[in-house]
């Protein structure tokens, strides 16, 4: 299975160097007139910003274990259940793992417009340098919103539910496959996770037919385990 363990440290990497950027911009926009800070204000592009830094290669490099994922997924099939797979499957799956980036793309532009909007706030009012900079370390930092632990929680809540789905897309059409639960068993695990890693290899149908647990949605929000493909007989 694929992974995204490398997504908060580069990530938050970035964001480090947008936030250090901010020490001489203010200080240069300061000194300048309302009517001059109006004219480079339109010119200020955050996102852009974090483009030069590294975003784009980040968020290909997500997509990257997207698709991993679904190699990995469809890879479990036999040759004759690869043989009924249609493209339109792959295609299906591509579009979801798109929905997520774009998601995840649209955050980070919606972060970059507010930090945009925090730091003119603070200039037209008349606040000093020292003041501006260290109100947007404190509320837009490192993290906070693009690097903050819900937003690493929600992407990895996203790709164990894509590989779920992308599991879920692939054995519909052969429903006596059967599945054991995998991932980690500690202290938080949750209940209904652990009574699911003791289950045996069970159908798609069995085990959404257990009552505590289903196979699209696994454990719930955050749910760190995967439906696998068991080759027990």
């Amino acid at each position: 299975m694929a992974n995204l363990d490398f997504f908060q440290k580069e990530i938050s990497n970035i964001h480090r160097q947008l936030i250090d950027k901010l020490d001489r911009l203010v200080v240069g926009l300061s000194a300048l007139s309302d009517t001059e800070l109006i004219q480079i204000a339109k010119q200020i592009d955050f996102f852009k910003e974090m483009q030069l830094l590294g975003y784009d290669r980040l968020i290909n490099k997500v997509g990257a274990a997207f698709d991993d994922e679904i190699a990995f997924v469809f890879s479990q099939l036999d040759e004759k259940q690869l043989g009924r797979i249609s493209i339109a499957s792959i295609d299906a799956l591509n579009e979801v793992k798109l929905f997520e980036l774009d998601y995840l793309t649209s955050n980070a532009k919606q972060y970059a417009n507010q930090l945009k909007t925090a730091m003119m706030r603070g200039l037209i009012t008349g606040e000093t340098s020292p003041q501006i900079i260290s109100g947007l370390s404190v509320g837009f930092g490192v993290g906070k919103y693009i690097s903050s632990s819900e937003a690493i929680f929600l992407l990895g809540d996203a790709f164990t539910r894509f590989s779920r789905t992308s599991t879920a897309k692939a054995y519909l059409n052969f429903p006596k496959t059967k599945f054991t639960y995998d991932g980690p068993f500690d202290n938080k695990t949750r209940e209904a996770c652990q009574r699911a890693l003791k289950e045996g290899p069970l159908t798609q149908a069995q085990i959404n037919g257990l009552g505590y647990i289903d196979f699209n949605n696994g454990g719930g929000w955050n749910c760190r385990h995967r439906w696998a493909k068991s080759f027990e007989d």
